[in-house]
């Protein structure tokens, strides 16, 4: 008999989300346990959800105050009895199957300590979320497809051993920035069990466009902000980069905008802000060009418009919270492995170059038709 306690942190309670969760099919030879924790007191319990808490399959906990989602996570693992941990987001709703997949996986893989799905987006609906479909930035919601082994995994669709998490509890510190917290915890486990988790091929949950497919770049720059503790926690996993967007603009600023003010060359300042975000725009084109094609590659300026984000959080976040520029072109490595690191300083070195070049032509060549 297998025993898997779903834990699910929500602050919303919507119940159009938890009831797909408490109604996946749930095979013979498995018990299992729902344990829904609501993190803000004042939400009502959604009625179609109220006949299906019996307290003791499907169990309501509240938080007494707001808590976050580490500590409501922490909550679920310190009431959870069951030898496998199942954790799943609030808002993504899961296949109906998905616990059989997760069961014939740990029967014919006993030694794994730990198995991941992956999250399955919408279509993209406008511009804005085609430019996030060939950003990157879903790249770790759907590694259950792309990978066989993994070190972490997200927090909406992965399931753990309660024996591999020991005395291991989800950071306090990531509540600031609503991200990066599973990679910290997952990381923690590999650290003293050596064992990555393992991927689940068809074991999907459905997620939604975040804000329902509007524009908004906020959960970017705080998922960035978490990116800047992990690299305190495992130095490890780190790595030194040339100076990105940000971090050229903030560099570059300190040595053009005296010399424009001193010789009265507005146009140099603009030539510089604007040189280095067509040199940004340029690299990423190319890039996307070569490894998504040409019909996705002209949603490049919806890309730097991610990537800009992420920059701009991770610069925020070091000068605010650590209050040190050490981590100035310090990166992490999400994939944990190092194999990608010399892909990724190849690109950032040619984004540097043009960070140089391209303001400089400009200034040149408006220059010379000005005058």
């Amino acid at each position: 008999m297998i025993s898997i306690d779903v834990i699910v942190p929500s602050y919303r309670l919507l119940g159009e989300y938890l009831i797909s969760i408490v109604q996946m099919d749930i095979p013979d030879d498995t018990q299992v346990r729902y344990l829904i924790i609501g993190d803000n007191p004042e939400v009502e319990t959604p009625a179609g959800l109220i006949p299906l808490i019996d307290n003791k399959k499907v169990i309501l906990m509240r938080n007494s105050t707001n808590l976050g989602v580490c500590r409501t996570r922490n909550v679920g693992i310190d009431n959870s009895i069951a030898d496998w941990i199942f954790f799943i987001d609030d808002d993504v709703k899961p296949a109906k199957n998905l616990l059989f997949q997760y069961t014939e996986t740990i029967k014919s893989k006993p030694d794994e300590i730990g198995f991941f799905g992956n999250a399955i987006f919408p279509p993209p609906i406008n511009n804005y979320t085609r430019g996030l479909a060939v950003s990157g930035i879903l790249t770790f919601f759907s590694i259950g497809k792309q990978f066989e082994h993994l070190r972490w995994a997200p927090t909406l669709n992965v399931m753990i051993k309660r024996s591999a998490i020991g005395d291991t509890r989800f950071n306090m510190v990531f509540d600031k920035f609503g991200a990066s917290e599973e990679i910290d915890f997952f990381l923690t486990i590999y650290r003293s069990t050596g064992k990555e988790l393992c991927a689940v091929k068809n074991a999907p949950v459905f997620h939604d466009w975040w804000y329902g497919g509007k524009r908004n770049y906020s959960r970017f720059i705080r998922w960035a902000g978490g990116f800047t503790i992990l690299i305190n926690n495992f130095p490890e996993n780190t790595f030194y980069n040339f100076p990105n967007m940000i971090e050229s603009l903030l560099l570059g600023s300190c040595i053009v905008i005296p010399i424009a003010i001193y010789l009265h060359l507005p146009l140099l300042l603009i030539c510089f802000l604007a040189g280095i975000f067509i040199g940004e725009c340029g690299v990423e084109f190319l890039r996307l060009l070569l490894s998504r094609g040409l019909r996705k590659s002209i949603y490049v300026i919806g890309v730097v418009r991610v990537r800009m984000a992420l920059d701009y959080g991770k610069l925020i976040t070091q000068f605010k919270y650590h209050k040190v520029i050490g981590h100035f072109g310090k990166r992490f490595d999400h994939f944990s492995s190092r194999k990608r690191i010399a892909m990724v300083r190849r690109w950032g070195a040619l984004k540097f170059m043009t960070y140089i070049l391209t303001p400089v032509i400009l200034y040149m060549l408006l220059n010379y038709l000005f005058h």
